[in-house]
């Protein structure tokens, strides 16, 4: 595993700072700075990775160390403190932890502010969980993949998990995040591990691992990590760890809806990207983005001008971000906690927008669907809509996630966009078992389908006979 320390600083940490806190960390070790300077690891005489620390981040909003870390933890911080993050990898031979501690520590004796450590959940030194890579995230590597431990409350989808994906899933391996039972993950991380090829593995109360999103046990294998542990039936289904289902000790559970929608604009030199975001939280949250970053946390403020420079440095690649709404301590009267990410990527109509986002309400409380059809109607107003799908799930308002089971997503609506209309002919798609509103020119409308408010039993059959007509088993695949 790998031990965590967060410094919150009140100022930005002098270079010479920087320097006394790495010679208190480890006076024996060796410096070397990688990423042009981002991080800063500290080696032992052998080569081996001991510690590495990134460079320090300006936050936009103090609250968002208290979205991540604990709360109250901002309170005696300036409104933009310095997040200065340190990790020390999982090694027989040495107290990384207390080394790591030792850094932050010695900076913000110097600078003000707040050390952040997380209470160990997991134990100790498992044999298939020790050691040091050449990643600072990554403990264990495997022909097929590499196994990030984190052993803290809230596990975010940080700088260090963003990088390791980059650079291991270009060799075709597959990441894997290990946390206790207790610990819960961001949206932003939900979003990665729910890959088919990613993993979420959970410590269990009587030292096995099992899936964090089914339960299912878990058993390590050297060439693929951990897998599924299957039944000595192959005919049956593994059961689910005891430890996955949901208790009365875990609270009532709120309401989730998950949005998921796609968007293509021309490429034009005054193209904004983000504006679909607005429109959509604006509609569902009665909000509008807030902070937004490439990692967690979110450093930046809101602003799709700087959110479109990126994205075009960036091309032709793709630019993966996050955002989130205001932090409950200064969100306006009404508005709703709200998350989400965004993937733009260039494809051979223009430019491509494709967005998750979330929005909570506490438990006994019933989303407001009467927005749904002005949304829709606003997304295709410019033809730019290509697809959306909405789903309720039962889960926690403040959109982070634990290893508990809670039911599945249920879909309330889908909509189609101009182009898929003209593909599949309107007439069809307005004959659809589903009712079909439409929106635009009566010629070529987007259109949109209510399936219902997610809890009838009956939700997904209506989904699949849709998307059977929308579909049918003789067209092309796309």
């Amino acid at each position: 595993m790998s031990h965590d320390v967060v410094a919150l600083l009140a100022e930005a940490p002098a270079r010479r700072s920087l320097i006394d806190a790495l010679v208190a960390a480890g006076p024996d070790l060796r410096v070397r700075s990688v990423s042009e300077g981002a991080v800063i690891e500290l080696r032992d005489d052998s080569g081996r990775l001991v510690a590495a620390m990134q460079a320090a981040q300006r936050l936009a909003l103090s609250a968002e160390a208290d979205r991540l870390l604990t709360d109250g933890i901002s309170d005696e911080l300036p409104a933009q403190p310095y997040w200065v993050e340190a990790r020390g990898a999982e090694l027989a031979d040495v107290d990384t932890a207390a080394l790591v501690r030792r850094f932050a520590e010695h900076l913000v004796e110097r600078h003000g502010g707040a050390v952040w450590v997380p209470e160990p959940r997991l134990p100790g030194r498992e044999d298939v969980l020790t050691g040091s890579t050449d990643h600072p995230a990554v403990t264990v590597l495997t022909e097929k993949a590499f196994v990030v431990v984190q052993d803290r409350p809230l596990v975010p989808m940080s700088g260090w998990l963003v990088d390791a994906t980059a650079r291991h899933g270009r060799e075709g391996r597959h990441l894997q995040v290990v946390t206790p039972a207790h610990s819960r993950i961001t949206h932003s991380l939900r979003s990665l591990l729910t890959d088919r090829t990613a993993r979420w593995v959970v410590r269990n109360g009587d030292g096995g691992h099992h899936d964090g999103f089914s339960g299912v046990p878990l058993v390590w294998d050297p060439v693929s990590a951990f897998v599924v542990d299957g039944p000595a039936d192959p005919g049956t289904a593994p059961l689910p760890h005891a430890d996955f289902r949901w208790s009365e000790a875990d609270g009532v559970p709120g309401t989730q809806l998950l949005v998921d929608f796609q968007m293509v604009h021309p490429a034009t030199v005054s193209l904004r990207l983000g504006g679909a975001v607005e429109l959509v939280a604006g509609h569902l949250a009665s909000s509008s983005p807030a902070l937004w970053g490439t990692s967690e946390p979110l450093a930046h403020a809101w602003d799709r001008g700087r959110v479109t420079d990126l994205c075009r440095r960036r091309a032709p690649g793709a630019t993966w971000l996050t955002f989130t709404g205001r932090p409950e301590s200064v969100r306006e009267e009404g508005a709703l906690p709200f998350t989400g990410t965004l993937r733009v990527s260039t494809v051979p109509d223009g430019v491509r927008e494709s967005v998750t986002l979330a929005v909570g309400r506490p438990g006994g409380e019933e989303p407001d669907f009467s927005a749904l059809n002005a949304m829709v109607k606003e997304l295709s107003a410019n033809e730019a809509l290509r697809s959306l799908t909405v789903q309720r799930l039962l889960g926690r308002a403040d959109l982070t996630y634990a290893p508990r089971w809670s039911g599945l997503p249920v879909p309330v609506g889908l909509a189609v966009g101009v182009d898929g209309v003209s593909s599949m002919g309107t007439d069809r798609a307005l004959s659809a078992p589903v009712r079909g509103v439409p929106f635009g020119p009566p010629m070529t409308p987007a259109v949109w389908y209510r399936i219902g408010d997610g809890t009838e039993p009956d939700s997904w059959d209506r989904f699949r006979a849709l998307m059977d007509h929308l579909r049918p088993s003789d067209a092309p695949s796309s």
